[in-house]
Order: structure tokens, then sequence, then C-alpha cells
């Protein structure tokens, strides 16, 4: 197992290292695309994520999760290629889709392929340690890629496109080189097109009547809506900050995967912190410390207020791992894991598809201050309807079993707490 972790790992560190990110709104900017234009693409991918997020989840506990894993690495390398000769906001709306539904197609598949890898060899109380250490190498692969990605937009501002459609590829084939994972959900061959469709729906019917039915679930989805939104915005508030503060494309790069590395050892350490400080306390303390450094950045513009994005980078490493971690032991079949997974990113995406146009036209009519402000106050609601009411029980929304507790079935040894 220990091959198929390391390829795993290294899928991971490819198939996320998108050269573009810290350049792309000047990208967008150099095409003829405002703010609030560039918000608006991202609008439309969220919205392309809610079309395709859980039928894809679906199609990859079908058809197998590495399959679908390819083939999410195929699309964002043909989106790559779409950004790069698009002059229009038609085709930069394509391009975006595309980059959704490549996206989708990897997006809780990949977590559901190692938690199905370790429970298939009795580990799967390793799961939160293991999804720490992939955060890390995908941390790790964008660190890498922000800093080529602001040295290659030095020479052309359209070439990070195509060094990522490049790296796309090369996580194609490391996926075809990992072992088949267990077989997918048994459906006969044979069936016919009318009769698969039934299959379909119902497996979706079940995913959704699972998450109506656990409170854990729910209160999961809706905590990591609020805190993907204040760590994604990151990538298209950060550029115009860095701007105004006097950074120029390449220190930019240089800055995003400075604060990537330190989201990396994060990550790779969560496993200790969630047991040193108590998972619940991390839940509290995430959208706290969001809340804060927009509040700081709103306040100060200046070469020296960089400091304050630490605390961002900091969630950017304990958010995935930790939130994954929560809503894996959660779900109770395997046969539903890459569905449900793909309910909780499509919440994500809606949530962030609905907020990123009322910021592009804050920022665009007003100023970067103003967009800050404004995710401060986004985080704030956040925290009321999300970690408030455990802090006043002053007890973990997640169950957490006392260390001397004799072990149970099911269980994950790691964090004590029930799968259920």
């Amino acid at each position: 197992m220990a091959r198929d972790l390391r390829l795993f790992y290294l899928f991971r560190l490819l198939a996320t290292s998108h050269l573009f990110v810290p350049i792309a709104i000047t990208f967008f900017a150099s095409r003829g695309l405002g703010f609030d234009r560039a918000m608006l693409l991202n609008t439309i991918w969220c919205g392309s994520v809610l079309l395709f997020d859980v039928p894809t989840g679906a199609l990859a506990d079908r058809i197998g999760r590495r399959r679908t894993m390819m083939l999410g690495a195929l699309l964002m390398s043909a989106a790559c290629l779409v950004f790069y000769v698009a002059h229009d906001f038609v085709t930069f709306a394509i391009a975006s889709s595309m980059s959704a539904l490549a996206m989708t197609m990897t997006s809780g598949a990949d977590s559901a392929y190692l938690y199905d890898m370790l429970s298939d060899a009795g580990l799967e109380h390793e799961y939160p340690r293991r999804e720490g250490t992939a955060s890390a190498w995908h941390l790790i692969g964008s660190t890498l890629a922000f800093s080529a990605g602001g040295i290659a937009a030095k020479f052309s501002l359209g070439l990070p496109y195509l060094l990522t459609a490049g790296t796309s590829l090369c996580a194609l084939l490391v996926a075809f080189t990992m072992r088949e994972e267990r077989a997918p959900s048994s459906v006969s061959v044979s069936l016919s097109p009318r009769a698969l469709w039934r299959t379909y729906v119902q497996h979706i019917r079940l995913a959704v009547g699972e998450i109506a039915l656990r409170r854990q679930l729910r209160w999961t989805i809706g905590y990591s809506a609020v805190v993907f939104v204040l760590v994604r915005v990151t990538d298209y508030m950060y550029p115009p900050y860095l701007g105004a503060a006097g950074f120029g494309v390449m220190a930019t790069g240089f800055i995003f995967a400075g604060l990537y590395l330190v989201a990396a050892a994060v990550a790779h350490n969560m496993d200790s912190l969630r047991q040193s400080l108590s998972e619940w306390r991390l839940l509290v303390g995430l959208p706290l410390l969001l809340v804060g450094s927009n509040l700081l950045m709103g306040r100060f513009v200046a070469s020296w207020a960089i400091a304050f994005m630490l605390g961002p980078a900091l969630v950017t490493g304990a958010f995935s791992p930790l939130v994954k971690s929560v809503m894996n032991r959660a779900i109770p079949s395997s046969d539903r894991r890459a569905t449900i997974l793909s309910f909780e990113s499509m919440a994500r995406r809606l949530a962030f598809g609905a907020f990123s146009p009322v910021l592009g036209v804050l920022v665009h009519r007003w100023s970067v201050s103003t967009g800050f402000y404004l995710c401060a106050g986004f985080g704030l609601v956040g925290v009321l309807l999300f970690a408030w009411r455990p802090l006043r029980a002053g007890s973990p929304v997640v169950p957490i079993a006392a260390p001397a507790a004799p072990p149970q079935p099911g269980p994950s040894p790691a964090s004590g707490e029930r799968a259920a």
C-alpha cells in the first residue's frame, strides 16, 4: 500500500498545481475584464459546479474513482488551453465551466479513493492523518506552482495556463498507474438505459436521505460552506490588494507560494493539532481567525500588512483535512461516499457563487478594503450560525468519546469518534 499512497499524494500535488492562480485577475484584466466581470466568471464556475457535482460524484461511485480522476485531469488540461486563447467573456465562461466540470470529477472522488484504500487495508482510523498529508502535498504543489506561475507571468500572462495544462496531463498519467480500487457498485451491464437511469436516481435519493437524517452531516456541510468562501476568496482579493501595496506579478506569485507553504505545514501536522487542541476548538477558532484577518486587511493596505495574510493561510491548511475527516466519519455507506462528498462540495460552491457577484460589485465600485469588510461580516454570520451554539454549550458539535473508552466497531481510534 505504500506505493499506492505515494502515487495518490503525487496525484494530489499535480492535479491542483494551478500556476495561473496568482495572476488570474491580472490576466483577465489584460483581456479586458474588470474585477466585477472576473467575479461573475467565478459565479458561472460555481453554477457549473452545482450542475455537475452530484452527477460526477455518482459517476465516480459507479465507474470507479480512479477513472473519474483521470477524466478530470484531462478536462482540466483542455480548460486551460481554452483560457489561453480566450479574448471575450463568452469564451472565458466556457473555459470556466470546463474547469468546474474537471474539478467536480476529482473533488470527492479522490477523498473517497483514499478512504476506501485505507479501509480495505483495515486502516480507516489513519484517514485523518493521511488526508492531512495529502492536503500538505496539494499545498506544496500549489507553493511550487505559484512560484513558477509568477516567474512565467513575467514573460507572458498566458504562459501559466499552458504550463498548468501540462501538469494536469502529468496528473492523468499518475492516476493511470494507480491501483484499481474496490469494484464499483454492482450494476449489471445488461441493464437498459432507462433502468440505469432509475438506478442512478435511486442512488442520489438515498444519498440525500442520509444527509437529511444525519445532523452531523448537515452541520458540517453548512460550516464548510462558510469557511470555504472565506478561504477561496483570497485567490481573488489578494492580487489587487498586493497590487495596491506595490507588489508586481512575480512578487505576488512568491507571496502566494509562501502562504501556501505555511498552509502545507499546518495540513501536514493537522492530526497532531486536532488531538492537542481538540476538534471542536479548531472548528470554532477557524472562522474567528478569518474574521479578524479580514478586518485587519480592510483597515491596513501596506507592504507590511501582508503579515495579516497568515491567518487565512493557517485556515487553508487546516480546513480540508478537518472537514473531510468529520464528513467521512459521518458517512455510513461507502457506496454513496463520493456522492455525499459531492453534495458538500456543491453547497460550498453555491455559497461562493452567490457571494462572488456581490463582492465583485463592491470592490469594483468602491475599494478592496470594502471587500475585506464584507468578508469579515460574512464570516461573523457564519460564527453565529455554526460556532456560537457549540461554544455556548461548551461541547463540540462532533462528539468525541473519552480516550479510555473501550474500542467499539466503527469508531476512528485516532479521534475516538463513531463513524456515524
